[in-house]
């Protein structure tokens, strides 16, 4: 018995000579439009291929039809995606931020997914991808996240269904060691000899590394500082700035991490080299309002840190070689070296040394830190006595 003619299913034969068969089947009517649902597939292989996938459309219900079909007619690329998703993110986090999502968008998302269709991405397709970046990589996980959150927005907005990452397994760690820092703080006779060896190297930079070991703020905040921000009558300084990057990755000033502006009271030692800085300045006519300025009046960038204690390090080697060479029985060791984020470290330690009533809430308050609790919380519980205690905790540092 001959079969009986579909009118939905067609066969059709392209140049090549290659035969496939067409479906354009009804569906049902759309819930929310009352409009009738139509789709059309061509390229199916086989008259058995077309009936299956008209059984499966009508099993699924015009409802989920009709969500893929709109899914399906506002498909975006991942390009597209993240520039939606980037505006956003503009009204929500620091140009430092925003730049960061830039550089890792040009640098390894766009080049391996910017053309994709972003509901078509595979998670074999994404597993490759992260066991790439773990191999090269330490920071591996958020260079992945950033597509993983495109993933997810873009299935917030209704641009793709299914999630590829809830079947990609994520390395544990990375193929690259990390750097180690648990060590990247002085004791207390290494930082004297530290800002010693500053002192002999160049009066500029020795004020400003004993500035972030004294107050342990962070070094884009020491270069933020303004003569301002330092009361020599009530010794103390005012940390409400610091040196970032804007979202096109220039030089700027912005609010510093996490919004706590606090004030931290300077040690006798600190307050007497800054007045001895000062003169120097005046003396040399270099009035800036920046306290630690470029040579045209600007400010720093915090990048510009290493350079100045890369050259530091250097200067120690060079006199410990001079004086190994006239004193061969009592050879001296160059510093240890460390970051200039390290010095901040520094504080933090040795704070508890300095005076046996600190407490975690003090050093939090002297760096700045934001917890669970609002920054008013903060200058509610540190007293002004526990501000002497602070004070107290670095003179008898005595560095």
């Amino acid at each position: 018995m001959p079969r009986r003619k579909d009118p939905e299913i067609t066969q059709y034969t392209l140049q090549n000579g290659q035969t496939y068969f067409r479906l354009k089947t009804y569906v049902g009517t759309n819930p929310e439009t009352g409009k009738p649902i139509k789709v059309t597939r061509s390229k199916l292989k086989s008259r058995k291929e077309a009936e299956l996938l008209r059984n499966k459309l009508k099993a699924q219900g015009p409802a989920a039809v009709a969500n893929k079909l709109e899914i399906s007619s506002k498909r975006k690329t991942v390009e597209e995606v993240y520039s939606i998703w980037l505006d956003n993110m503009k009204l929500e986090v620091r140009g430092s931020t925003l730049s960061r999502f830039k550089d890792t968008w040009r640098n390894q998302t766009q080049p391996e997914f910017g053309n994709n269709y972003i509901d078509e991405i595979s998670p074999d397709h994404i597993q490759n991808y992260v066991n790439s970046l773990a191999s090269k990589y330490t920071t591996y996980k958020s260079i992945a996240n950033q597509l993983h959150r495109l993933i997810r927005y873009a299935i917030f907005r209704h641009w793709c269904e299914n999630d590829p990452f809830d079947f990609v397994l994520m390395p544990k760690r990375s193929a690259k060691q990390k750097r180690d820092t648990s060590h990247n703080y002085y004791e207390l006779d290494e930082l004297k000899h530290f800002l010693e060896v500053a002192k002999d190297y160049n009066l500029m930079k020795y004020t400003f590394f004993l500035t972030v070991a004294s107050l342990g703020c962070r070094r884009g905040e020491a270069l933020a500082l303004k003569w301002s921000d330092i009361d020599f009558d009530r010794k103390t300084v005012m940390i409400q700035r610091t040196v970032a990057k804007d979202s096109d990755g220039k030089k700027t000033i912005d609010d510093v991490k996490n919004g706590v502006h606090h004030m931290v009271p300077m040690s006798d030692n600190l307050y007497q080299i800054l007045q001895e800085y000062k003169q120097d300045c005046n003396d040399k006519e270099i009035n800036f309002e920046w306290v630690f300025p470029t040579k045209s009046g600007s400010f720093n960038w915090a990048q510009q840190t290493d350079l100045w204690i890369k050259y530091l390090y250097k200067f120690d080697e060079r006199r410990c070689e001079k004086w190994n060479e006239e004193h061969p029985n009592d050879k001296k060791k160059p510093l240890r070296k460390i970051t200039p984020h390290g010095l901040r470290h520094t504080l933090a330690t040795l704070l508890y040394d300095g005076h046996s009533r600190i407490t975690p809430k003090d050093v939090q308050y002297v760096l700045g830190h934001k917890t669970s609790k609002t920054a008013m919380e903060i200058y509610t519980h540190v007293t002004e006595k526990q501000k002497k205690d602070i004070k107290g905790s670095i003179n008898n540092l005595n560095f």
